[in-house]
């Protein structure tokens, strides 16, 4: 009798909102980073020194298939869920920027993660309707923050201060959108909390037009060159 591995993904803070794999990745994370890393000192060389311990990141690449098929899903027919809500949960996941549970008693899996990329393609050649996707997670802390006291000095010691965000009164009209942008991340941006929905409610004749040009499922993917308007 053939046995299944089963992964499921769900919110830390809220099991409710999970999806099951129903197609088992061709790998799944096992390896572990270490403390060591190789710094180039100017002047000196390379050497290696031992910090903290590293955040890993592994990918996952399967596919949700369009048809249920007892053959290869491992996942119950009432349980099962179509490609198009799998996808938008997961970009929904990458949005709100939440940490994850990946977990898999089979696979002895037991992570918190968070995604940092997502790839998909809603089809290839003979499989209609399937949607592949490569998802690249990255081990999760939760960080520990500590207060720190700061001596005042005259001037900024040649300190370059960092870009700061646009406030409420004074946002652009416009954005250019550039590669590796998403509305999640431009909203986070300009309202300092990532509400896409804001930002696609005033551009949606402008998105819907692209998506549909490019034939996309997600009716929230933006492109890089397209200009979004920036509601106040």
């Amino acid at each position: 009798m053939r046995k299944y591995i089963h992964i499921s993904i769900w919110e830390e803070q809220n099991p409710k909102s999970f999806i099951k794999l129903p197609v088992l990745p061709e790998t799944l994370p096992t390896s572990v980073s270490g403390k060591a890393e190789v710094i180039d000192i100017v002047g000196v060389g390379e050497r290696v020194i031992f910090g903290g311990s590293k955040l890993d990141t592994f990918t996952l690449e399967a596919f949700f298939p369009a048809n249920y098929d007892a053959s290869y899903v491992a996942e119950s027919k009432g349980t099962y869920k179509t490609p198009s809500k799998n996808i938008q949960k997961l970009r929904q996941w990458i949005d709100l920027e939440k940490p994850l549970r990946l977990y898999s008693k089979e696979g002895d899996l037991n992570r918190s993660v968070v995604i940092t990329s997502l790839d998909y393609e809603n089809e290839r050649a003979g499989n209609i309707g399937d949607v592949f996707y490569s998802a690249e997670f990255m081990n999760y802390k939760a960080p520990h923050t500590r207060r720190v006291a700061l001596k005042k000095t005259s001037g900024n010691g040649g300190v370059k201060t960092p870009e700061k965000k646009p406030t409420a009164g004074k946002l652009p009209t416009t954005y250019t959108v550039k590669k590796g942008d998403y509305l999640g991340k431009v909203a986070l941006f300009f309202y300092g909390k990532a509400n896409y929905a804001k930002l696609y409610n005033a551009n949606k004749k402008n998105i819907d037009a692209a998506n549909k040009k490019a034939k996309s499922r997600d009716k929230y993917t933006i492109y890089p060159g397209q200009k979004l308007t920036i509601p106040k």
